[in-house]
């Protein structure tokens, strides 16, 4: 794989964009034929040390080169050399790019149902929820209409999962929960809609953004902490800057993708597709396992540094049940949001649940009793 091989001048990059229907290399934009060389960009607005592209995209890539015996060779670009976050579905649309991290939960209004891995849990981890989240993308259930979930939300790419992220903790600066007047007023980046219902419900205030802008923000003191994923810091460098995380509350798992336009899926040849399911399906779970050994490496690297970990079991009663205050309600206000807006809301958490269970997690009893 030629990992960053080009950086381009304006110029360059404007030729790129023109011949972006093209595919590069070998690929002259039609049905490719077997055997003909077939260059592919592949592009994140992530850092190139993030978990889904070091341990998912990467190895991704090199085993298709492998499987295909250099047939495919791809050109990399991240942090956003070619493509910033959340843009990267839009990218594959337009042909900027040809295969590309999709970060679907970003862009609400393109992907609505996305967010649902994002629903508060009882218990789940990173094997668990990504798991589900790969039953839920390849499930063939019809949803609504006639169509599986997949269909409803992301019908014009060809869809690769990769691991969710760790479960969701949050992390402050330094600021404690020692009192449910700590919990209120408190300022939190917010990843998605779910996550803003909560804050609603919990006296929490929402700033939403890409993570990618986090770090900067937090070090300007905007905002006093986030909900994030702990194996996800080495990502931004935010190891540097949280010193307080409250574990044991699961507030859900980010998803992604791998993903191609179905245009250009249809137009690799057979043995190609072959082998870019078959390289998907060997570094699924590796890729699940990075964010498991991450955390276990992060976390006395962070407490050695002045980092504290507070388990929620820990936390005074009166805090802990204004944190649960409204988890279930959670669950059931998404599912309304999705219903009022004409989509299968009702359907689809109850379908996450089950997917959820199915492999070993526990979500609240009042979900577990939607029928």
């Amino acid at each position: 794989m030629k990992s960053n091989k080009f950086r381009f001048s304006a110029a360059g990059l404007g030729l790129v964009l023109l011949l972006s229907g093209c595919g590069g290399g070998g690929d002259s934009g039609g049905s490719s034929s077997e055997g003909e060389t077939i260059t592919l960009r592949a592009a994140t607005g992530l850092s190139a040390q993030h978990a889904w592209w070091e341990a998912s995209m990467v190895p991704w890539m090199e085993r298709v080169e492998e499987l295909t015996e250099g047939q495919v060779q791809f050109e990399s670009f991240t942090g956003g050399e070619l493509v910033a976050v959340p843009d990267e579905a839009e990218a594959l649309e337009t042909g900027t790019v040809d295969v590309a991290i999709v970060l679907p939960i970003y862009q609400p209004d393109q992907f609505p149902m996305a967010e649902v891995t994002m629903l508060p849990l009882n218990h789940s981890d990173t094997l668990i929820a990504s798991n589900a989240w790969k039953k839920l993308l390849e499930s063939e259930e019809e949803l609504a209409d006639g169509q599986t979930y997949t269909e409803m939300q992301f019908g014009d790419f060809k869809v690769f999962p990769i691991s969710t992220t760790q479960e969701y903790s949050i992390s402050t600066t330094g600021h404690e929960f020692k009192a449910v007047s700590d919990v209120e007023g408190t300022s939190l980046r917010t990843p998605s809609r779910i996550h803003e219902m909560y804050a609603a419900k919990t006296g929490i205030n929402s700033v939403t953004m890409p993570a990618v802008e986090i770090y900067d923000s937090l070090s300007r003191g905007t905002f006093e902490g986030a909900f994030y994923s702990i194996a996800d810091w080495t990502g931004y460098g935010f190891q540097d800057l949280f010193r307080y995380t409250l574990t044991g509350i699961n507030f859900g798992h980010f998803n992604a993708f791998i993903g191609m336009s179905q245009e250009k899926w249809d137009e690799m040849p057979d043995n190609v597709q072959e082998a870019m399911t078959q390289a998907n399906e060997e570094i699924f779970e590796p890729g699940a396992q990075e964010w498991i050994t991450r955390s276990e490496e992060i976390i006395p690297e962070n407490e050695a540094n002045g980092g504290k970990f507070v388990d929620f079991a820990d936390l005074d009663p009166a805090v802990q049940d204004h944190f649960n205050q409204g988890i279930e309600e959670t669950w059931t206000d998404y599912a309304k949001l999705l219903e009022d807006n004409g989509m299968p809301g009702n359907d689809l958490v109850k379908m996450w649940r089950d997917l959820l269970i199915e492999e070993g997690g526990e979500v609240p009893e009042a979900i577990m009793n939607l029928e």
